[in-house]
């Protein structure tokens, strides 16, 4: 080619530019959709596939194929403690009062989906597949469990429609920490696959953090399966790590030998039926303490906090009082500053400062709080303003500089109380 053919092309190109960068952006888009296109896998033979060794049935949807389990619990079901029929009849107004959410005014058991993934990964990203969505809900006389599982990563579509038709057949949708972590994924994986969803705009309502308001230092943690076995009742067999499972998806990739998978559904649909009763859980508790029959202290306190919080001052007093009965020498400091407080702000004075002079007079201290408040109970309603004193003074010998923020309230309170006293003296 020579000079002046080069200076021809370029001078065509440059009259048409919108076809020229029309061309690019088809280019590009095709090779954005190959790159993220799910590719079959070519495995070996199959010898123990899932099909054979796990109930369920093969769909075929205009994106392809995918397996789907389904299986149906009565509602006279018992779970650990709960019955799923028990969870039906509990009052819904917790669930709006625990998430601060508007929409769950409107909640119902009956209109809410249980989601729980097994993916490829537990970091999330992109490159983060979730090959099994397992649903729970319930229908007529039974809960649902429906399990769909990507035999193939090109199978992942197929799963998502699926899914994305379940979703829209139901008005909330319940998770055990999905805000962070399945919600996020599966809405990427809607995305990639030009999926159009509205998972992220359903009212969630996210267990994990009524759990944690509730039962925070009750147990070693807050996760489903400790809260599973140490609040539920319910003990799992035969389960597997939830670590392992996406090397075992890996695995069967590999090889289609689907012995170990198998075991994934099993832990599915458990984390489903947990959440379903954790759910329960956090309804009764929350209201009808004494028909829930809370194993610990720090769970009475934790509902006294969470009833005082939302206004439910006599809900919150007699949980108060039963932690104290019930909790350790370390929390029960706290439960009474918080219980003394409760009686002082409902009218109850006598019974609070009952309470500071155990405190005061107990041999574990751990701040000024009593010693503040005996002063204030003494100045302003017995006006005896040399036994408020005392008490200032006993806590400024008591408390190290370091409790800054407690000295620096006793000497406000001291220079109050020799004001006053100077004032009177000069009468």
């Amino acid at each position: 080619m020579d000079l002046k053919e080069r200076l021809n092309r370029l001078a065509s190109i440059s009259k048409s530019p919108s076809v020229e960068k029309s061309q690019v952006l088809s280019d590009l888009r095709e090779r954005l959709e190959r790159l993220f296109e799910p590719k079959k896998t070519y495995r070996k033979k199959a010898i123990f596939p899932i099909e054979q060794l796990v109930k369920g049935e093969v769909i075929s949807t205009p994106e392809g194929e995918t397996f789907l389990t389904k299986e149906y619990f009565p509602l006279d079901f018992r779970f650990g403690e709960m019955v799923l029929e028990d969870i039906l009849s509990l009052p819904t107004y917790p669930a709006h009062l625990l998430s601060k959410e508007e929409r769950f005014k409107e909640w119902d058991f009956r209109k809410a989906l249980f989601l729980d993934t097994e993916t490829t990964g537990l970091s999330g990203g992109t490159g983060t597949f979730a090959f099994m969505v397992g649903l729970g809900f319930f229908q007529e006389e039974h809960f649902m469990v429906h399990q769909f599982f990507m035999r193939d990563y090109s199978e992942e579509k197929a799963s998502l429609s699926l899914l994305k038709d379940m979703l829209d057949s139901f008005q909330f949708l319940v998770t055990f920490n999905g805000r962070q972590y399945d919600i996020p994924l599966l809405e990427t994986r809607f995305i990639l696959s030009r999926i159009i969803s509205k998972i992220r705009e359903m009212p969630n309502f996210d267990l994990l953090y009524p759990s944690r308001k509730i039962w925070k230092g009750a147990y070693e943690n807050c996760r489903l399966v400790t809260l599973e076995s140490r609040l539920l009742g319910v003990e799992r067999t035969d389960d597997i790590p939830s670590e392992m499972i996406p090397y075992l998806y890996f695995d069967y990739i590999q090889t289609g030998d689907a012995r170990k998978i198998q075991q994934v559904f099993y832990h599915n649909q458990m984390d489903i039926l947990s959440m379903v009763a954790l759910a329960g859980r956090i309804h009764l508790v929350y209201h009808d303490p004494q028909a829930a029959r809370p194993r610990k202290g720090i769970e009475h306190f934790a509902l006294g906090r969470l009833f005082w919080e939302h206004g439910q001052r006599e809900k919150a007093i007699p949980c108060f009082e039963v932690a104290l009965k019930r909790c350790n020498d370390d929390l029960s400091w706290e439960v009474m500053k918080w219980l003394s407080m409760a009686f002082k702000k409902t009218g109850q004075a006598e019974k609070a400062r009952s309470l500071w002079e155990e405190m005061v007079n107990g041999p574990y201290k751990k701040d000024a709080f009593p010693y503040i408040e005996l002063a204030k109970y003494h100045e302003h309603r017995q006006k005896d303003w040399d036994r408020a004193m005392g008490y200032v003074n006993e806590a400024l010998a008591l408390f190290p500089p370091h409790h800054q923020s407690e000295i620096e309230l006793l000497w406000y309170r001291r220079r109050r109380l020799e004001q006053k006293k100077g004032l009177n003296a000069g009468r």
